[in-house]
């Protein structure tokens, strides 16, 4: 199937299919369109809502025992207002996080298709349904308020600070503060007469908009917490300068006492901050921010009966200054500010109206909490009605029920009972009824939200399934038929019969013509219903598929490598080894620790599998391998991130792949003439290496003792990164197939694949050097400090400002004790481990001595070399192991990647980690070529011959990608969704790349220039 081009083609386009199925079915926005806007039935109760948002600021940083740094907010929770907690939810990020406080919604998922940059689609908040709005912040989270069908309008006033003035490396960083605050001044002092203006919108059209709406957004607490951290002196004396930016707001409104009467104020913050400057994750400290309410209509303080307990059962704080504090939903802010301003809640709103932040009379809370129950259930009401015309599996009785908590009956009668019990004057009831509506509201949205991801779903592995049973019987068919055959399988395997597929087809075609026409749904979701049905057509339609499946496959494997007979229980349990071994590498994706139980499995194999090791000294071969395995299993213990870096292991780590490496290829070359290798281009890489670890070395050093970088390192580090670059290969990631590795047509096993190898670990020792720029990025957020190699080739101009970032990075690395990667502490160990137990694979595998295998020349032509004959027809354990062997070398340098920031794609740690596959994956490649070639009675291995071991990890990829797909997640942090669908895309794609990799691996493998193939005789075991 795979050596066609239609079926490399239908693969590739079946497997992009799959992976964007998860946009569909996962990955979808939970907002309700189609909303109008009802007259709200309860006047405003304020009609000015002044909102300040401290982004990033601790709560506990605030609400300390005494509030000694904060004595105007201390006089506020004391004499004023009421005091409490908003809890957020995961991201705890500024974006979601300010939406979620005026649009009322938490983050929409299909955000993640925008890169978690921006929301992906239009949403309704306070600055479209309040009268006037001003607004000053910065410029990341302000402009993004600005109504779209309000622009140009003068009610609407937004400004935000330039973007120079998010400098985290400023003296001064709460100048941001000052600035907002001292706009708003200027405002108040030209042009205060705006706020009191009452005017009004009585247009449904215009969406019956009412009262003045002041945000400040100040950001010196997140900049602060970055590069500060909270617990710093710098950090506490930022809070003194928030509350003294407070006092001069609330001067602003002392001087106008009709002004201040008709004012509330809200004092908030959108997520908190972890101890080392990070926010994102789910930690209280992240999650729990601290809330201040005051002005009319607000409560003011009440004391507590006993003083002894802590702030509530949730143990925030171990004081409560005696008073009572209330815990708030971020959302539910957002209905807050609608019912004080007497305006409609913002469409998607999620919120529940928290009614003892209000002061007002009883039978006011239950008309606010009444137009807040009918908001949510106009949303669910729409959502339930969109339900039959955005599914196609609604013909489908089964599948089509109602959310069983909530009917229409039910809605009714909760409604009825409320009202009952507010003309009865029973207000607390009737406010807990309108408080279940809404609770079982927002599950019913929930429910309807992921209505078909079942159905869905169970297509999505239905297909994955189908496709790995035409995997296999094309794989079983191949091995089954005489030479005579293969030629003309791969058309019998497509093209069986011509007229019955162009009937199927045409159905096809029919039916998701009138699905969609019926249903209104779109082409790609009626098509993944479909494909499960299309592929066990072509399975069951084709006469070989159907042969392999209606009998047993159980004779097409053998033990022809060993001399002892396969039976049933041996194969059995070599089977259930195997699925062992791919969960351990499955899970490690989730648990890294469990990598090192996988590799030490595969330490133990040659004792399970005796056809893995077949030399002669094979029990001194399977210790080594044994003591490979476990010097392996030791990496997936490591901590991923530290807090201290050891350039003398970089070094040491260079000093040892570039000895091992001389003295291999010396041996390798006994026949040459002294001092050959300092013109030969692989012992210049040995050079090469080596130096790269010095330069990392010098550069971590000097930069320890805070003294400049020599011009000259510089230069000799883009000599070795670019000399290693491959032309044909996209400079983009510059880890391609090196030039200097590739010159010499006469070439051996040993001397390519020490190389190559060479070549690769260049640049990955390399990124070590500017590896903390990475790290400052992820701390402190800088926009322009991109860590891409391809962006530090711009110019001088940013080569400049780069080195200037990386200097103050080194600075606070020490004050700041910010976290070191790991890229200076032990990978460059992982990667000579890694590859020394790649080698004893590749040659263990080949079944030939230790000087017969890295003897053996690389071909560069295979026409003349004869075809693979029809006597190996059988699956052997071979076949079986390599796989996954493969996946098991594969999914090692995974992890330790998606524990970082998946925001940064291009940064070192993802380039590095290519390094290594990519020797994982010219190492595969070669036992495959070398395999194939012994089969024929070769000894030089020969290019294009088709793999078996293809297929099976094809099988193997869509058993991973299945699992994964069950794991992905819509909720959590930007990190748990980013991890999720990066699982399910590694495993999804082990199966296509494996070709690919295998494909380029043989390329490399392969000398520019064709040469005489030196036919050995090697003794096949």
């Amino acid at each position: 199937m795979f050596s066609s081009k239609l079926g490399i083609i239908f693969s590739v386009s079946l497997y992009i299919l799959l992976f964007y199925s998860i946009f569909d079915i996962y990955y979808t926005s939970p907002l309700t369109h189609g909303l109008s806007y009802d007259r709200p039935s309860v006047p405003g109760l304020v009609n000015n809502v002044v909102f300040i948002v401290a982004d990033g600021l601790r709560y506990d940083k605030l609400f300390t025992e005494k509030m000694e740094h904060t004595p105007t907010l201390r006089s506020i929770v004391m004499d004023r207002g009421s005091w409490g907690f908003s809890h957020t939810r995961v991201p705890t990020e500024s974006r979601p996080g300010h939406v979620a406080l005026f649009a009322g919604f938490y983050e929409d998922v299909a955000s993640v298709t925008k890169g978690w940059q921006a929301n992906a689609v239009e949403f309704d908040s306070v600055f479209n349904r309040s009268n006037q709005v001003f607004a000053w912040g910065g410029p990341d989270v302000v402009p993004m308020f600005q109504p779209p069908d309000r622009v140009g309008d003068a009610r609407v006033r937004i400004e935000s600070y330039p973007h120079s003035m998010l400098d985290f490396t400023a003296e001064n960083i709460t100048q941001v503060d000052d600035w907002v605050v001292d706009r708003f001044s200027e405002f108040m002092t030209a042009e205060s007469d705006l706020l009191l203006k009452t005017d009004s919108s009585g247009s449904a059209a215009d969406g019956f908009r009412r009262g003045n709406l002041v945000f400040l957004h100040l950001s010196a607490a997140d900049q602060m917490g970055h590069t500060q951290k909270p617990g710093s002196e710098e950090y506490t004396r930022m809070i003194q300068n928030i509350d003294a930016n407070i006092a001069r707001v609330l001067k602003l409104f002392e001087g106008n006492k009709q002004l201040a009467q008709e004012t509330a104020f809200i004092f908030t913050a959108d997520h908190g901050m972890t101890e080392w400057g990070s926010h994102g994750a789910g930690s209280l400290h992240e999650t729990v921010t601290p809330l201040i309410v005051w002005g009319k209509h607000i409560p003011t303080p009440s004391s507590v009966a006993d003083l002894s307990r802590a702030s509530g059962a949730d143990g925030l704080l171990p004081f409560n200054y005696g008073l009572k504090h209330y815990n708030v939903r971020q959302a539910d802010l957002c209905p807050l500010i609608a019912a004080l301003l007497g305006t409609p809640i913002p469409a998607n709103s999620v919120g529940e109206l928290p009614l003892d932040l209000l002061d007002v009379d009883s039978s006011l809370k239950v008309a606010l909490i009444r137009e807040n129950a009918q908001h949510i259930l106009k949303q669910l009401h729409v959502t339930r009605r969109a339900i039959p015309l955005i599914r196609a599996s609604c013909s489908v009785r089964l599948f089509d029920k109602v959310f069983s908590k909530l009917t229409q009956n039910q809605i009714t009668a909760m409604l009825a009972t409320a009202t009952s019990q507010t003309r009865n004057q029973d207000y607390s009831a009737a406010i807990e009824t309108y408080r279940s509506i809404i609770r079982l509201s927002l599950e019913g949205l929930n429910y309807y939200h992921k209505y078909d991801r079942f159905f869905m779903g169970f297509c999505i592995v239905a297909s994955y399934a189908v496709w790995s049973l035409m995997l296999y019987a094309d794989m079983v068919s191949r091995h089954g038929a005489r030479p005579s055959q293969q030629n003309g399988l791969t058309k019998s395997t497509w093209t069986s019969s011509p007229s019955t597929l162009l009937v199927f087809l045409a159905l096809c075609f029919t039916g998701v013509l009138i699905i969609r026409s019926v249903y209104h749904r779109s082409l790609l979701r009626t098509f993944y219903q479909l494909l499960p049905l299309i592929l066990s057509t072509i399975l069951l339609t084709n006469s070989r598929f159907r042969l392999v499946l209606s009998r047993s496959s159980g004779h097409f494997f053998s033990a022809e490598s060993t001399n002892e007979k396969r039976t049933g229980p041996r194969l059995g349990m070599l089977l259930l080894l195997l699925t062992v071994l791919m969960e351990f590498a499955l899970w490690g994706f989730i648990r890294r620790p469990l990598l090192s139980f996988g590799a030490l499995l595969l330490g133990a194999w040659p004792y399970i599998d005796v056809s893995f090791i077949v030399l002669s000294n094979r029990q001194t071969l399977q210790r080594l391998w044994l003591a490979a395995c476990l010097v392996l299993a030791v990496f997936p213990t490591l901590p991923v991130v530290g807090s201290f870096s050891s350039p003398t292991l970089v070094l040491i780590s260079s000093v040892c792949v570039s000895a091992a490496s001389y003295v291999f290829l010396q041996k390798r070359c006994e026949s040459k003439p002294p001092h050959f290798w300092s013109t030969e281009p692989h012992f210049i890489l040995v050079v090469g290496a080596l130096v790269s670890g010095v330069l990392v070395f010098l550069v971590r050093c000097l930069v320890a003792l805070s003294a400049p970088i020599p011009l000259l390192i510089h230069v000799i580090s883009w000599i070795l990164l670019v000399a290693t670059s491959n032309h044909t290969i996209c400079v983009f990631f510059l880890v391609a197939s090196p030039a200097v590795a590739m010159v010499s047509a006469d070439l051996t096993v040993s001397r390519k694949l020490v190389s190559l190898t060479l070549a690769f670990f260049i640049p990955f020792n390399l990124m070590n050097v500017l590896y903390p720029l990475a790290s400052i990025r992820l701390a402190i957020r800088r926009p322009y400090s991109s860590t891409t190699l391809s962006s530090l080739v711009r110019g001088s101009k940013i080569l400049s400002r780069l080195s200037e970032l990386f200097f103050f990075g080194c600075r606070r690395l020490k004050q700041c004790r910010i976290e070191c990667p790991p890229g200076t502490r032990y990978e460059g160990a992982f990667f000579f481990v890694l590859t020394t137990v790649a080698f004893m694979w590749s040659w263990f595998e080949s079944g030939l001595e230790f000087h017969e295998f890295f003897g053996l020349r690389l071909a560069s032509d295979a026409s003349a070399l004869p075809p693979v004959t029809g006597e190996h027809t059988c699956i052997d354990r071979a076949n079986l192991r390599q796989p996954f062997f493969y996946v098991s070398f594969r999914a090692a340098p995974d992890p330790s990647a998606t524990e970082n920031d998946l925001l940064l794609i291009l940064s070192f740690s993802q380039l590095q980690m290519v390094c290594p596959i990519m020797v994982i994956g010219t190492v595969y490649a070669l036992i495959g070529r070398v395999r194939e070639s012994l089969r024929a009675g070769l000894s030089t291995p020969r290019r294009d011959t088709h793999h078996t071991e293809t297929t099976i990890l094809m099988i193997i990829a869509n058993f991973l990608a299945v699992h994964f797909f069950a794991m992905l997640r819509d909720e959590g942090s930007w990190l748990d969704i980013g991890e999720s669908i990066s699982h399910y895309v590694i495993a999804m794609s082990i199966g296509l790349a494996s070709v690919l990799l295998s494909l380029f691996g043989r390329r490399m493998l392969t000398p520019p220039t064709p040469t005489e193939p030196r036919l050995l005789t090697p003794k096949l075991k």
